[in-house]
């Protein structure tokens, strides 16, 4: 149908419907979704982390349109390039760390339907219109616009049309770009190279942006560092002048100058690079509109080479031990977990091999401590480092505790067709965070051994006490969680929600509330004297908690069984 629908003749008519139609399936699946348990709750949770990132917004708007008007006023428009490199750089960033709008089906289910694919190319480019990348980057580039033109009324059409330009360059850019990344994705060991060189590359970057920016206090060797970087970007700018945000600001310039012909020269090359984008995005497209499918289920079922040498194995495998003598079951009985529990922990570290976006999550925090600690020790209070990097740390895996059975996807559905205890499963999961948060603290100690010094004794006794603390508090509330709002975690997909918006705030706002405990036990032990009274304090919290957590851990059998329909059915729908 595909096929036909693209060799048919234009009809403005049956288009106009169709997109119409899309609107309005967009427009009833948000409707309906109020219609869901906790719904309200959910959007209620978004529209709280909207509004603090709205602050961020309008803080990166207000810069923009500041240094656009400070560049024009001073006579330096050559540093409006600057601005729109550093936007088009932080639209990168935002389409990285933050997920796109949930679109609630799957985009590719169109090509079932008799829709041509231009119309099937435009639905696709017009669903990423309201990501946070293209909002935030749109509204900077017209506030630097706006600026230049307040400074020099004469250059506003020619800012305006290049700043316009640019955003919609970057905005196919972007679109071009994920949508080759997630055919990369596809397979687990590009995953694993693309995280590999994304952790690289932001672990150099603030590396380097530490060893060059000592602020106020600059040293000699960090003054010559800087003068090399300086001289570096000057011998590179040539080479980034064929890119869009230096034509666009090189229109601007040229305006300025009255040279017309240049300014369209140089808008009419961001066009073509936009042009160039398009048409690299279209045949991705038009792949995915034949019916490509990027799953490794496809090629591992195609490949047999797996199931044969397994087979091989075992058949050619001799007992020759006597622990391969003894029956699975008498084997399992010397276990200190019951067997259910060790499959889940086999399969739960088999998740964090293979969920290379979960593992980033787990060593990023690792890095930029080691970055950050060798520098706070000329701000003094060295002893409030360790918990502090416990803090940051700990935000990942509570992060996941909130959404644990996400990973598990459509087999979830097994848990309840085996005679598996849904609150074993759970304990496995919980067993595997706590084993995270343990390697955690003894690597963030060795780290801030190595660089920063040994934090003191009874630092570390009491951090370790609220890392207990903090770990039975998540794996309680996060189980419900995990059962009551569950979210679907595709590994294939780049910058996805890894829970659901009320979810990841109560994450957050369980941990900073941990945090602020911590800090007032801190507070009552420096008012009393006593340097030993948060060991005491946190533990006896975390005693509390345990058996509060054993409680919770023996009713999600019941609330799994009376939520059974609605979180097989949000594990197993495609996800967008």
């Amino acid at each position: 149908m595909a096929r036909l629908a693209g060799n048919a003749p234009a009809d403005p008519i049956r288009a106009g419907r169709q997109f119409a139609a899309v609107a309005y399936l967009r427009w009833r699946l948000f409707h309906n979704g109020f219609g869901r348990k906790g719904a309200t709750a959910e959007l209620s949770a978004s529209i709280l982390m909207y509004t603090f990132l709205d602050g961020f917004v309008l803080l990166v708007i207000a810069g923009a349109g500041a240094a656009g008007y400070a560049a024009a006023a001073r006579g330096h428009l050559a540093l409006l390039a600057g601005i729109f490199w550093s936007v088009t750089l932080l639209q990168i960033a935002v389409s990285i760390n933050i997920a796109a709008p949930n679109v609630s089906f799957d985009p590719a289910a169109l090509i079932r339907f008799p829709l041509s694919f231009t119309r099937y190319l435009a639905i696709r480019l017009f669903l990423g219109l309201l990501s946070a990348s293209t909002v935030v980057g749109t509204l900077a580039l017209l506030a630097a616009a706006t600026g230049v033109t307040v400074a020099i009324p004469q250059l506003g059409p020619a800012v305006f049309l290049a700043a316009s330009t640019l955003a919609l360059t970057n905005m196919l850019f972007l679109r071009m770009v994920f949508a080759w990344v997630d055919r990369w994705l596809s397979t687990r060991r590009a995953r694993e190279v693309f995280t590999a060189l994304l952790f690289v590359f932001f672990f150099t970057f603030q590396y380097l942006n530490v060893l060059f920016n000592g602020g106020d206090r600059m040293t000699p060797a960090q003054h010559a560092r800087s003068a090399a970087i300086l001289h570096l970007s000057h011998a590179l700018m040539p080479f980034l002048a064929f890119f869009p945000p230096a034509l666009a600001s090189s229109a601007v310039l040229a305006s300025s100058h009255g040279l017309t012909w240049l300014e369209g020269a140089n808008l009419l090359s961001v066009l073509l690079e936009a042009g160039l984008f398009l048409a690299i995005f279209a045949w991705r497209m038009q792949r995915e509109f034949h019916g490509e499918n990027l799953s490794e289920a496809g090629a591992r079922q195609s490949s047999p080479r797996p199931v044969l040498r397994a087979a091989l194995r075992s058949v050619t495998s001799v007992p020759n031990s006597e622990a391969s003598l003894t029956p699975p079951s008498r084997r399992m009985d010397r276990s200190v977990f019951p067997p259910t529990v060790l499959a889940c922990l086999r399969k739960e570290l088999l998740y964090v091999r293979r969920n290379t976006t979960q593992f980033y999550g787990l060593l990023a925090p690792l890095a930029m401590v080691f970055i950050f600690a060798a520098r706070a020790r000329s701000f003094g209070h060295q002893e409030y480092v360790f918990p502090l990097a416990m803090v940051y740390s700990h935000l990942g895996i509570a992060a996941l505790s909130y959404n644990s059975l996400g990973l598990d996807g459509s087999g979830v559905q097994f848990y309840f067709f085996a005679p598996v205890p849904i609150h074993r499963v759970m304990l496995a999961k919980n067993i595997f965070g706590f084993v995270l948060s343990a390697a955690q603290i003894t690597l963030l100690y060795a780290l801030l051994s190595f660089t920063s010094g040994r934090p003191p004794l009874v630092v570390a006794a009491g951090t370790l006490c609220w890392v207990v603390l903090a770990a039975l508090v998540n794996a309680t509330i996060g189980n419900i969680r995990s059962i009551n709002a569950p979210k679907k975690i595709d590994p294939g997909k780049l910058a996805r929600r890894q829970a659901s918006p009320l979810s990841a705030l109560l994450s957050v706002g369980v941990i900073l509330t941990l945090a602020a405990t911590g800090y007032g036990v801190l507070v009552l032990a420096y008012m009393t004297a006593i340097p030993w009274l948060p060991v005491p304090v946190l533990l006896a919290l975390a005693l509390l908690a345990l058996p509060i957590y054993l409680t919770g851990l023996r009713n999600l059998d019941t609330l799994a069984l009376d939520h059974r329909e609605t979180l097989i059915d949000a594990l197993s729908k495609s996800s967008a």
